[in-house]
C-alpha cells in the first residue's frame, strides 16, 4: 500500500512538472494552416530571439484598435498602424526612410534614404495560403487577422483596416489576432510581431448621453440648477451606419413625476421645478428593415468581383452558422480562409488564438431568413477570393455556442412581422438639482473723484443683488467699448449673508466708455450679468507738470519783487557834480544790467558808480 501511494505520488509530480513545462513553453499566437507557406511566411514563437533584428534600426510597435461595441448584425472595423523606430519616418507613399544622420550596428545611413530599398517586383505576389494578391504594386506589408477559428489576409501599408459583419455570430466578446509580415526579398516575407485587440457584439443598441445646462458651474457632476432647462443629448454609437434606415424612438422618463416623453429626436430638453435627486432614463427602440425580405433576385453562384473604389469582398460559404461578410475598407488585396490546425502544433496554441467568450451568448430573436444562393463547395476565384480550403470543419472553432438561424423555403411568403428586427437599448442616471444663483442685477452705479499724491483717479462704486443661493466668489472683468478686449479682471472670495447685495469698486486713470461683466459662482451654480458706463474726467495735471508751474510762480514773484526794490531805490534824481565831469580817467559804464548784479553780490566794496551817491569816491 505505501509502495503504491509512492508511485502515485511519483507520478503526480511528473504530471505537474510535464504540466508546468508545457505551460512554459512558448506558443504560437497563429496556428499552422495545411496550406499555409510557412518558407515565404514563417511563424516565429512569440519568444523567438530573432524578433530583435526583424527590423532594422529597432523593434515596430503596433497600434491596434477596433470600433465595437457592434451591434448584432453591424460590422465591425479594425486598424492598426505601425509605430517606427524613433530615428525613422513614414513618407507619404507609405515608403520607410531614416529622419537623421545615424550609425546603426556599424553601417551608416543618410537621411532620407530608405530604410530597405525596394527590391525587385518580378515576382508574383501571394498570401501565406498561396492566394494571389491582385494589385499593382507589390504590398510592403501583409496582415494576417484571425477570429473565430478563420483568417483574412490584408495586403497594404504600414497602416491598414480590416471590417467584417457580424451576421449570425454569437453575443459575446472575442479577440482579434493579427501577425504583420515585412517585404524583405523576393518571395521572402519576415514576421515584425503579433498584436491583439478585443471586441464585443450585442444585442443593445450603443449610445451615450450627454446631459449640459446653461452656466453650469461643473460640467459633467450631474449637479443641476432649479428652473432652468437641461438638455439631454444621445449619440448613437453606428459607425457602420447599420440603423442608417430604422425607424429610432426615445422613451424619456425624467424621474420627477412629470410623464413620460417619445421623440424621435437626438436631444430633448427638460426643467425641474423642484429641488432633490432625481433619475431621468430612456429607452431606445430601434426598427431595423430585415434584408431577408427583399425580393430574391437572380444570382449566380460566384460572388461578383469587389468595386474597385470599395475594396476587396469575400463571403464564405453558407452554414448553419453563416460565417460574416468581409470587406476591407481600402482597396487592397484580401483573402479570407477557414481551416483546422496543423496536426503538428500543440492544440494549445489553437486555444490561444481562438475567440474566446467572457460571457454567456445571449439568444437572439429568431429571424426567417432566405437560403444563400452562395455555392457551398465553389473554389477560389480568379480574383484572388478563397472559400473553405479543402477537408475544412463546418463548424466555428473556440467557446462560443453557435446560434441556428431558422431557414423557410424560398418561395414561403414572409408575414408581416418577419419583414422588420427590433432592437433596444436602455439608459439611467442619477442627478440632483439645486436652488442656484438667480436674476443676477446691477442694481446702481456711482462714481466720484479720487486724489491721491501721485495723481487724480476715478472711483466706480457698482452695487450687485442677486436672489436664490448666495455666491461664494464673485468676479467682475472690464473690457472696452465693444465689450470684446478684457482690460482688467478681479475676482474675490464672498462671506455667508442672507441677503444678496454685494458693492464692487473699481478705479479708472482715463476717461472713456467701458464694459463690466460681473459673474457669481458657488458649488453648482454661476450666473452672470453685464452692463455698459462712461467715465469722465476733468482735465488733470501731471506732478512734473506741477512742479514745473510752481516753480515759474515763484521765479516771476521774485523777479517782480527786485524790479519793484530797484524802483523803489533809485528814483529820486541825483545832479552830476562838477568836478567828476572835468576830472580825468576812464569812464565806467553804469548800465541797468550792472546795477542789478552788484545789487545781488554786494559785498562792502567800493561803489563802481560813485556818481549815483552822493558821497565821496
Amino acid at each position: 500500500m505505501r509502495h503504491l501511494t509512492m508511485w502515485t505520488l511519483s507520478g503526480l509530480l511528473l504530471l505537474l512538472a510535464a504540466a508546468s513545462h508545457t505551460v512554459a513553453k512558448p506558443k504560437n499566437r497563429f496556428t499552422r494552416y495545411p496550406s499555409w507557406n510557412t518558407k515565404m511566411y514563417p511563424i516565429w514563437k512569440d519568444a523567438d530571439p530573432r524578433y530583435r533584428d526583424s527590423w532594422k534600426g529597432g523593434r515596430v510597435s503596433f497600434n491596434v484598435a477596433n470600433d465595437s461595441p457592434t451591434l448584432t448584425g453591424a460590422k465591425v472595423t479594425f486598424s492598426i498602424d505601425l509605430e517606427f523606430p524613433h530615428n525613422q519616418r513614414v513618407q507619404p507613399d507609405g515608403d520607410v526612410v531614416w529622419a537623421e544622420d545615424c550609425t546603426v550596428n556599424g553601417t551608416k545611413h543618410h537621411e532620407s534614404e530608405a530604410v530597405y530599398p525596394t527590391q525587385s517586383t518580378d515576382w508574383e505576389a501571394v498570401f501565406p495560403d498561396g492566394t494571389p494578391v491582385k494589385k499593382d504594386k507589390k504590398p510592403a506589408y501583409v496582415f494576417v487577422w484571425k477570429s473565430w477559428g478563420q483568417y483574412w489576409q490584408v495586403a497594404d501599408g504600414p497602416s491598414s483596416s480590416l471590417t467584417i459583419a457580424t451576421d449570425d455570430i454569437p453575443l459575446g466578446s472575442y479577440t482579434m489576432d493579427i501577425v504583420i509580415y515585412h517585404y524583405r526579398s523576393k518571395e521572402k516575407f519576415i514576421p515584425l510581431g503579433y498584436a491583439s485587440t478585443q471586441f464585443s457584439i450585442t444585442d443593445q443598441i450603443p449610445f451615450a448621453v450627454s446631459l449640459d445646462q446653461v452656466n453650469d458651474a461643473v460640467a459633467g457632476d450631474l449637479r443641476f440648477i432649479l428652473n432652468r432647462a437641461i438638455a439631454f443629448t444621445i449619440t448613437l454609437h453606428d459607425p457602420s451606419e447599420y440603423l442608417r434606415d430604422a425607424d429610432i424612438t426615445f422613451n424619456w422618463d425624467f424621474g420627477d413625476a412629470s410623464g413620460a416623453l417619445i421623440s424621435r429626436e437626438l436631444s430633448v430638453t427638460h426643467t425641474y421645478i423642484s429641488s432633490g435627486s432625481f433619475k431621468p432614463q430612456v429607452v431606445i427602440q430601434a426598427v431595423i428593415p430585415d434584408k431577408a425580405c427583399d425580393p430574391p433576385v437572380d444570382t449566380p453562384t460566384m460572388a461578383p468581383g469587389p468595386h474597385p473604389e470599395l475594396g476587396s469582398t469575400v463571403r464564405a460559404p453558407a452554414l448553419a452558422s453563416a460565417l460574416p461578410l468581409l470587406v476591407s475598407t481600402k482597396a487592397t488585396g484580401l483573402s479570407v480562409n477557414v481551416g483546422p490546425s496543423d496536426t503538428e502544433e500543440d492544440n494549445t496554441e489553437d486555444e490561444a488564438s481562438t475567440a474566446s467568450v467572457t460571457q454567456p451568448a445571449q439568444e437572439t430573436p429568431a429571424v426567417t431568413k432566405t437560403p444563400s444562393p452562395t455555392n457551398r463547395h465553389a473554389p477560389a476565384d480568379s480574383d484572388g477570393r478563397s472559400g473553405l480550403a479543402a477537408g475544412a470543419k463546418r463548424t466555428l472553432t473556440g467557446r462560443a455556442t453557435v446560434v441556428v438561424v431558422a431557414k423557410r423555403q424560398a418561395g414561403d411568403k414572409p408575414s408581416d412581422g418577419d419583414c422588420v428586427i427590433y432592437r433596444y437599448g436602455s439608459f439611467c442616471t442619477g442627478i440632483e438639482v439645486f436652488e442656484g444663483i438667480g436674476a443676477v442685477e446691477i442694481t446702481h452705479m456711482s462714481n466720484a473723484v479720487m486724489e491721491t499724491p501721485e495723481m487724480e483717479k476715478k472711483v466706480l462704486d457698482i452695487t450687485v443683488t442677486c436672489q436664490g443661493s448666495f455666491p461664494k466668489e464673485v468676479c467682475s472683468v472690464i473690457l472696452d467699448a465693444e465689450c470684446l478686449k478684457p482690460i482688467h479682471s478681479e475676482c474675490n472670495m464672498v462671506e455667508p449673508s442672507k441677503e444678496c447685495q454685494l458693492v464692487l469698486r473699481h478705479f479708472f486713470n482715463d476717461s472713456g466708455v467701458y464694459c463690466i461683466n460681473v459673474s457669481m459662482a458657488n458649488d453648482v451654480s454661476l450666473a452672470v450679468t453685464s452692463a455698459r458706463f462712461n467715465i469722465e474726467m476733468g482735465p488733470a495735471v501731471s506732478s512734473s507738470g506741477a512742479v514745473a508751474m510752481l516753480l515759474g510762480v515763484l521765479v516771476l514773484v521774485l523777479a517782480a519783487g527786485i524790479v519793484a526794490y530797484s524802483y523803489k531805490r533809485f528814483k529820486s534824481y541825483r545832479p552830476l557834480r562838477e568836478d567828476s565831469l572835468t576830472s580825468g580817467g576812464p569812464t565806467q559804464s553804469c548800465s541797468g544790467a550792472s546795477i542789478f548784479w552788484n545789487l545781488l553780490n554786494r559785498r562792502g566794496a567800493v561803489d563802481n558808480c560813485p556818481l549815483l551817491q552822493d558821497r565821496p569816491v
